[in-house]
């Protein structure tokens, strides 16, 4: 909140209808905010709870922190997608009737519910004083209408998806306002300043004009240019995805298991899932494609390669980002089954027998072997390195499962059950987390059989090989550590 006051007091503010809408989004954030910290006190929040009173605040918080600045964006970056702009002088009246609408229907609800109006009611007995606010509040809701209403009507009027776009109406500085075509700008710039539009007067006619990076492709495909994170130096050229409809699709059906699991649909949310991962299967198998050429030049005599895999390649560090996500994720799972140890210890059963640890560790320490074997094979690049490194590859799939499923085994044989206290709780959730693991290296696996069968695998294009190594790497490590955390932690048997 400071940093935004902080933005708009040491700019130059312009009132225009995406500028007003900010400033209302603010405005109505801060006082949505001051009552989260009135409420955040007990005493008065025994007071509070459930009246009224909550639901001024949370409207407040939610129009102030989504609806307004949503609507800003819209009248500041729909120039962009459309051959005419909103228009401004309708955009002001939606502003005030919205602002004016949302003061009137919410700020009356404050005093309602300090006056002992329940929340979730439609009715209520006469004599209770509450009647003037709520008439306030009902006119409120339909000035707030109204200026939806107008905005539709403002849409319906000037939103033209098609033909040359309104362009940068509102003078932005930044570079999403170079000028696109189809799919991306002319040439890549060299951006010396946070306003490159403002503090660059013919950057975009220079843009245009080619005079940059790649002023035409050089492969023939779309592409761009991966720079260095701190000093944007090129790096490498990415060759960019063709245009494909897989991984909407894959969103879909992935949407659709998901909602239709919820309603206990099952039949339909499988064949769902099925879809999606064929989807996502079918859009991935277009992205590592064979070089067509070890190097290109982007301009400016500058030659870079055209494929480059490992730590140097943004797809590893993609993988590596996401890995230690779940890693956290297993580690509050891990600091749960302490915790809750710590509450009840003389709860905690025994844990399975400790030889049986053995063979589960030394199935997952195969694996993590496999999998960096795999990788290190394939860059042998010998005539049969391709089959060598996928049959290692699915070797180490296969001691990730039979890890799993040795610890689900020797926990169902202690008879130990998740509904039964904390422990099982706890430990089915590692193991269920674990599975999920287990199952993506399973569809990871097939992934990597069907490009070694198409002949897709090979020494020169090593990024997917690497990228699903590192993931089993994880899964194995911390299948591992789950492991020897459930039975080596000194419970009620140790």
């Amino acid at each position: 909140m400071f940093a935004w006051i902080a933005t708009v007091a040491a700019g130059k503010m312009r009132f225009t209808t995406p500028g007003l809408f900010v400033l209302g989004a603010l405005i109505i954030f801060t006082m949505g905010g001051l009552t989260g910290v009135m409420v955040a006190m007990v005493p008065f929040d025994w007071q509070a709870h459930d009246s009224y009173f909550i639901v001024a605040h949370l409207h407040y918080v939610l129009i102030g922190g989504m609806v307004f600045p949503l609507f800003a964006a819209i009248y500041y970056w729909l120039p962009m997608s459309s051959s005419r702009p909103l228009s401004e002088r309708l955009g002001k009246w939606v502003f005030w009737l919205m602002f004016s609408g949302m003061h009137l229907t919410f700020l009356p609800m404050h005093l309602t519910g300090l006056m002992g109006m329940p929340r979730r009611v439609y009715t209520y007995l006469p004599d209770r004083g509450w009647e003037i606010p709520n008439m306030i509040s009902t006119v409120g809701a339909f000035l707030f209408g109204a200026a939806v209403l107008l905005w539709i009507v403002d849409m319906v009027r000037n939103f033209r998806p098609f033909g040359k776009d309104a362009g940068n109406v509102y003078g932005g500085p930044g570079l999403e306002w170079l000028p696109t075509g189809l799919y991306s700008v002319r040439s890549i710039p060299v951006v010396k300043s946070l306003y490159p539009l403002w503090d660059q007067k013919n950057l975009a006619r220079d843009v245009e004009a080619g005079r940059y990076f790649l002023p035409n492709t050089a492969t023939g495909e779309r592409e761009t240019i991966v720079t260095s994170t701190l000093n944007a130096e090129p790096q490498y050229l990415q060759r960019m995805p063709a245009p494909s409809g897989w991984h909407v699709w894959g969103a879909v059906f992935t949407a659709a298991f998901f909602l239709l699991l919820t309603v206990q649909a099952y039949l339909p949310s499988v064949v769902c899932g099925v879809l999606a991962v064929y989807c996502l299967m079918h859009w991935c198998w277009l992205l590592d494609r064979p070089r067509i050429q070890p190097t290109v030049d982007v301009g400016a005599g500058i030659e870079l390669p055209t494929y480059v895999s490992g730590p140097s390649s943004h797809g590893w560090w993609a993988m590596l980002i996401t890995l230690i996500v779940a890693g956290m994720v297993g580690a509050l799972l891990g600091f749960s089954y302490v915790f809750l140890w710590s509450r009840q210890p003389e709860s905690w059963a025994p844990p399975p027998d400790l030889p049986l640890l053995l063979p589960v560790v030394a199935a997952y320490a195969g694996a993590g072997l496999l999998a960096w074997a795999s990788c290190w094979t394939l860059r042998l690049d010998r005539p049969r390195t391709p089959a060598v490194a996928t049959l290692l590859m699915l070797a180490a799939v296969g001691l990730v499962g039979a890890g799993l499923a040795m610890d689900l085994d020797h926990w169902l044989a202690t008879g130990l059950r998740p509904e039964v206290n904390a422990q099982g709780a706890t430990v089915y959730a590692l193991i269920g987390w674990q599975g999920f693991f287990v199952a993506v290296s399973g569809l990871m696996g097939l992934y990597a059989l069907l490009r070694w069968l198409a002949g897709h695998v090979e020494a020169a294009r090593p990024s997917t090989f690497d990228l699903i190594g590192l993931f089993l790497g994880f899964t194995a490590a911390q299948g591992a550590a789950s492991v020897l955390l459930t039975r080596l932690f000194p419970g009620a048997g140790m």
